[in-house]
């Protein structure tokens, strides 16, 4: 089943929201980020996962040809 960009964009939505979250819950900061592997990860997995999902919008593929 294809999945499709409002679904996509649902999903970034979704993903945004919850790594605000865990950043205010945590109270991660730019120096702990620095310093705390778990820190890095808990933030840097979300944002490769958004970054997934906006290179699979048929929207931005459309704008590059």
């Amino acid at each position: 089943m294809k999945i499709s960009d409002k679904e996509r964009l649902k999903k970034i939505i979704s993903t945004w929201e919850a790594l605000k979250k865990n950043i205010n819950d945590h109270n991660i900061t730019k120096e702990l980020l620095l310093n705390d592997e778990f820190s890095q990860w808990a933030v840097t997995t979300p944002l490769f996962n958004i970054g997934e999902q906006v290179y699979k919008l048929s929207i931005q593929r459309e704008k590059n040809n």
